[in-house]
């Protein structure tokens, strides 16, 4: 895996200038890369929290689960640590997309990049599907991060922010 340079992204990266809370997505996912996203967080060891509502549960046995309809119309979420301080939160809306947040305030300095980084790579290798990062709520513009299945890396695509 290439490293991206922090100072590459730096100013990509700064809360107050670009959102806190960059979606990262998967898209184009069925029911059996859901199930791969739980049998990698189970494999990883990763922490991990499945919201109903503000309700706390184990996390379900199937990924089918996740999506069953709640009569009460409570929303869903998966709340997963892959890395010490890098909590992931999955949105679970519907099985044809993997829709997520990360904090920026979680990922400053190089360290915490390659940490990102590596999360990427490993999620995107597991589902065998690229991984996108946008700046928060903006689908309509490219993604400024990218995990690539066919080379096996993360790459920013954002460019200079000047």
């Amino acid at each position: 895996m290439a490293t991206i340079r922090w100072a590459d992204v730096e100013e990509w990266f700064d809360p107050s200038q670009n959102g806190s809370a960059p979606d990262v997505v998967v898209p184009d996912t069925a029911i059996a890369d859901w199930e791969a996203l739980l049998a990698l967080i189970r494999s990883e060891g990763w922490r991990c929290e499945y919201a109903l509502g503000e309700e706390r549960r184990p996390l379900p046995p199937s990924a089918a689960e996740l999506f069953e309809p709640d009569p009460e119309g409570r929303g869903r979420s998966l709340w997963v640590w892959p890395d010490p301080g890098l909590e992931w939160i999955v949105r679970l809306w519907t099985p044809d997309e993997v829709v997520s947040d990360v904090s920026l305030h979680e990922i400053q300095g190089q360290k915490k990049l390659d940490a990102f980084c590596r999360f990427l790579c490993t999620l995107g290798a597991a589902l065998g599907k690229s991984v996108l990062m946008y700046a928060e709520g903006s689908h309509d513009y490219p993604p400024m991060m990218a995990y690539q299945v066919a080379d096996d890396r993360v790459v920013f695509l954002a460019g200079s922010w000047r």
